[in-house]
């Protein structure tokens, strides 16, 4: 079980920079510190998934314990290049998105009413239909 350390004992972050080692094999994190300078970090490629899922997890638990959730008003994201996409069923109720950008893969649940409303959005956007239902225009 991990230590609980007392939040005056941490480094305030105030900005992060990052690149990739030439082969790929690593990410490199330069982490920005007001009071104590930069601190240079680097982990495996193959661990990046668990990184940003860990972020993930523990921002909706920051979410949920405050008043800390992204509004689209507040905060400007940077579009990320998507390798794929895919939507499936977890149990009668959830359903599961999947995305994968470069080396992390992430799975999102949701309710499968969202799933259908998604591949809508989709027919709709792309002009497509879906068989023997028709299009709007």
């Amino acid at each position: 079980m991990p230590k609980t350390v007392g939040i005056r004992e941490l480094r305030q972050v105030s900005y992060v920079t990052g690149d990739v080692t030439a082969d790929g094999s690593a990410v490199l994190l330069r982490v920005e510190t007001e009071g104590d300078g930069p601190i240079d970090l680097s982990f495996p490629t193959v661990d990046l998934q668990h990184f940003v899922t860990l972020l993930l997890m523990l921002g909706g638990k920051a979410a949920v314990n405050g008043r800390f959730a992204a509004f689209s008003e507040t905060f400007q994201t940077q579009p990320l290049p998507l390798h794929g996409v895919s939507l499936g069923v977890e149990n009668e109720t959830q359903g599961v998105l999947t995305i994968e950008v470069g080396a992390a893969i992430l799975s999102f649940s949701l309710p499968r009413s969202s799933l259908a409303e998604m591949g809508r959005t989709i027919l709709t956007l792309t002009g497509a239909s879906a068989v023997g239902a028709p299009v709007a225009n």
